[in-house]
């Protein structure tokens, strides 16, 4: 055997296949991923600002997420809140894509018509909410489409469907922390590379939680002297405020009975992408 399934063809690896003249290999596509931002506030970056409204950040950093994994995104852009237009958006990414990530649109607003319209187009709803902070309003879904969808044969018969919360940081911080396992998984990775890694880190300044829920801090890891630190990000850890997000590379991970974590003292850190 020289290459067992599940294998990433890297370099090596095609360099493998060219020495034993392997000039064809079965191997998984990549994922088409469908993403579209809700909420009749959101305007495009070229766009002008006006009081209410805000900047879809979202749609791009999970763009650029996506496609430094390998995976293929499909921007569909902004959908207002409205049932139709909602409706319309999300059938045809799931007849289009095999996974399709919204932002916004899932918690309990009055214009919030995702589940709705998941259950009308015969979507089943696995996880309508998780109990972490930040993200708590997080909806997983999952659509089957026959054997195969005539419009894209190439497509699986399944699409699994994330509804994600509409804060730039729940946003990054579900999909960190669910999504990305999903389509490593989806991507045909071997059992131990695709879950999400988590690492042993010492704190360098106090960490603090609510508790009630699992609660995430976003920060840096580094490495010394063959040990992990972590280094929280300094200002404040809110969920609406994504400035201090850049250069993150972990998550800080208090379970839901730690109020504390003291500097010197250890925690467990979800490494990220960066």
């Amino acid at each position: 055997t020289l290459l067992t399934p599940g294998t990433v063809i890297n370099a090596p690896e095609m360099a493998v296949l060219a020495t034993a003249q392997c000039i064809q290999v079965p191997v998984y596509r990549r994922l088409r991923v469908a993403i579209f931002s809700t909420g009749d506030e959101l305007v495009s970056p070229d766009e002008a600002l006006a009081p209410g409204k805000l900047v879809d950040s979202n749609q791009y950093a999970l763009t650029v997420l996506l496609a430094q994994m390998g995976f293929e995104p499909i921007r569909l852009g902004i959908v207002p809140d409205n049932e139709e237009a909602l409706n319309k958006a999300i059938a045809g990414a799931v007849a289009t894509a095999d996974v399709v990530l919204s932002t916004g649109g899932v918690s309990v607003g009055d214009y919030d018509y995702i589940e709705k319209i998941l259950g009308d187009l015969g979507g089943k709803v696995h996880v309508s909410s998780v109990a972490i902070k930040p993200g708590k309003p997080l909806t997983v879904a999952g659509f089957k489409r026959g054997e195969k969808n005539q419009d894209s044969p190439s497509l699986s018969s399944d699409c699994l469907y994330f509804g994600l919360p509409g804060n730039p940081v729940s946003a990054l911080v579900c999909c960190w922390r669910f999504v990305v396992p999903a389509l490593r998984k989806m991507s045909g990775l071997a059992p131990n590379a695709w879950g999400p890694e988590f690492v042993k880190a010492r704190c360098n300044a106090e960490l603090r939680s609510p508790g009630r829920r699992e609660t995430y801090i976003w920060g840096k890891l580094h490495l010394v002297a063959g040990v992990w630190e972590f280094e929280p990000a300094s200002g404040s850890q809110n969920s609406a405020n994504l400035i201090n997000l850049a250069n993150t590379s972990g998550l800080a991970v208090l379970p839901p009975v730690e109020t504390g974590i003291l500097p010197g003292e250890f925690v467990e850190v979800l490494k990220v992408s960066h």
